[in-house]
């Protein structure tokens, strides 16, 4: 006999059901716009970030102000489109701003050398609106160059953009990786698998480790050339993505 005992226990047990599974629903939904993915680089962003890290020790006193003056240059121009933000150490402001104007952003940094997009963080937005910055724990390129403010450098630059960092044990540069912005990348073997970045991390870890980071569905693996440069053969170095992956 089905009671009213026994009717208020099963619609008890109903109401409940449909509670958790709402909440398990709204809980997906919630870890989904969650979710990081990173963005192709062609897609509208709030600002370009750059480094006036250019050193003679490095580049060597023929070769420097060249250089100094080629990053000026690009900083000048992007800043009449968007906005820029330029890295520069506190001894070097006074020609920063003398080459690249007063549109261009300053922020006074420790730095080894110019090259931000290895150095630099990975942005990464989710669904609900929020930026993250990924800090890949850049070595040098493997230890190829001194980098003891370098390292450094995807900290700051979170810090100064006003994003959480997301931090990961691999290491890795920002060229490594090629993305159309909808789940695919393109990644060299050479670089990331290679021993003086990621020492015993097989493929399959490899992937299970990035993917979440960047939102990635798919991985095409380019063999690269290990040794052929200081990089070890990045993937911007190979190919860029055209259209949807």
């Amino acid at each position: 006999m089905f009671t009213r005992r026994r009717f208020f226990k099963a619609a008890g047990m109903l109401s409940a059901s449909v509670v958790m599974n709402a909440g398990a629903d709204a809980s997906e939904r919630d870890r989904e716009s969650h979710r990081w993915w990173m963005p192709d680089e062609g897609e509208p962003h709030r600002r370009t970030w750059m480094a006036f890290g250019a050193s003679a020790a490095i580049w060597g006193r023929g070769l420097l102000p060249e250089v100094r003056r080629n990053l000026a240059t690009l900083a000048r121009t992007l800043a009449q489109y968007e906005p820029v933000s330029m890295l520069v150490r506190r001894d070097e402001y006074d020609l920063a701003r003398s080459l690249v104007g007063e549109q261009v952003q300053l922020h006074i940094a420790r730095l080894d050398d110019l090259w931000i997009r290895d150095t630099g963080p990975v942005f990464v937005v989710n669904e609900a609106g929020q930026k993250a910055a990924v800090d890949f724990n850049f070595n040098g390129w493997g230890g190829k160059q001194r980098h003891r403010w370098d390292r450094r450098v995807a900290d700051f630059v979170a810090s100064e953009a006003g994003v959480k960092v997301v931090n990961t044990r691999l290491v890795m540069e920002g060229g490594c990786i090629e993305v159309d912005g909808h789940g695919t990348a393109i990644i060299t073997e050479s670089c990331t698998l290679n021993r003086n970045r990621n020492p015993g991390v097989s493929k399959a870890e490899f992937e299970d480790l990035l993917m979440p980071l960047l939102g990635l569905e798919k991985i095409i693996w380019l063999p690269g050339i290990p040794g052929k440069d200081m990089t070890d053969g990045l993937a911007d170095f190979y190919a860029r993505f055209a259209r949807r992956g």
